[in-house]
């Protein structure tokens, strides 16, 4: 199969071409910087600045494009992070319906902060969508795919829920402080975070393409847990403490709407389609999530030592 994706140099994407191309199918990786696309994607990858350049057909999109979301929301900041997703979906959706021979599967991003703030409340793929601006971004996000559906095309949107990677994301930021000792909860600590391993997000993506899953699906493990479970567990990963809580004050004085809406927000997730359509999970629990990364962490800083 041939595959078209954007965002294929970022974190999950990266993965998810190696994955791809392993798998003996051909990949196409839309990207602003071509020249980089073998060394990132694999040498088997090939790199195209515009659309006008995809060598068709397309069997598979993958659509993972967009600015990081978690700095500081300016009303700048909020345009560009809004644009780099909209705009790139609706330029794929139009070039995915002018194809002669169109894609058979469309797989769309979207997040968990789809939901909003919700509390305990256990959040599957029927729930209502939240409010904020997150909120918002995401169901404008897949609303922008809805000319394909219409078409009959086959589109699966996946509500990403934090990615565990110590190759970049929020995990990657946590380990100094945690190293430290000086990590702990954020807030009062009993918001719910959903998680998911990074290879366990590529693992779904495929899944989800094999399978194909014409529906929204939370791209999250079985276990959600509190932000004070997570900072427990994380500690005792790295043999630290981690009592340093950072009050609610501090993160919206230093992050404004973002801290409220990204940190301190309550959402648990269930992956009730992915379970359902017999996905297997790598890594179901957070501690088997979190011994995995942080032991194969630890070989490669000794490796470069």
């Amino acid at each position: 199969m041939h595959c078209l994706i954007s965002g294929g140099t970022g974190l999950i994407g990266r993965l998810f071409c190696l994955q791809w191309l392993a798998r003996g199918d051909t990949l196409t990786v839309l990207s602003r910087r071509p020249d980089k696309v073998h060394k990132l994607c694999g040498e088997a990858a090939q790199g195209c600045r515009n659309l006008t350049d995809v060598k068709a057909p397309v069997d598979v999109v993958v659509n993972l494009a967009g600015e990081p979301i978690s700095h500081r929301w300016s009303d700048k900041r909020r345009e560009e992070i809004r644009s780099s997703r909209l705009e790139t979906t609706e330029k794929l959706v139009r070039w995915s319906l002018s194809q002669a021979q169109r894609p058979r599967y469309f797989l769309s991003g979207s997040a968990v902060g789809y939901y909003g703030d919700r509390g305990g409340d256990l959040l599957r793929e029927n729930s209502a969508p939240g409010g904020g601006f997150a909120a918002q971004l995401c169901r404008d996000w897949e609303a922008a795919t809805l000319p394909l559906q219409q078409a009959g095309i086959c589109v699966g949107i996946m509500r990403t829920a934090i990615v565990l990677s110590t190759r970049g994301g929020a995990l990657t930021q946590m380990l100094p402080a945690f190293r430290l000792g000086v990590g702990g909860p954020m807030g009062s600590g009993e918001q719910w975070m959903s998680w998911i391993h990074e290879q366990d997000i590529v693992g779904l993506m495929l899944h989800a393409i094999d399978r194909h899953l014409c529906v929204p699906f939370n791209a999250c493990a079985p276990e959600a847990v509190t932000n004070n479970s997570f900072a427990r567990l994380l500690g005792k990963q790295l043999h630290r403490p981690s009592l340093m809580r950072t009050p609610a004050w501090v993160l919206k004085i230093m992050f404004g709407e973002m801290a409220e809406e990204l940190l301190l927000a309550s959402q648990k997730m269930e992956p009730r389609t992915a379970l359902d359509s017999g996905y297997s999970f790598q890594f179901p629990t957070l501690e088997a999530a979190l011994a995995d990364l942080l032991q194969k962490n630890g070989q490669a800083r000794k490796a470069r030592a």
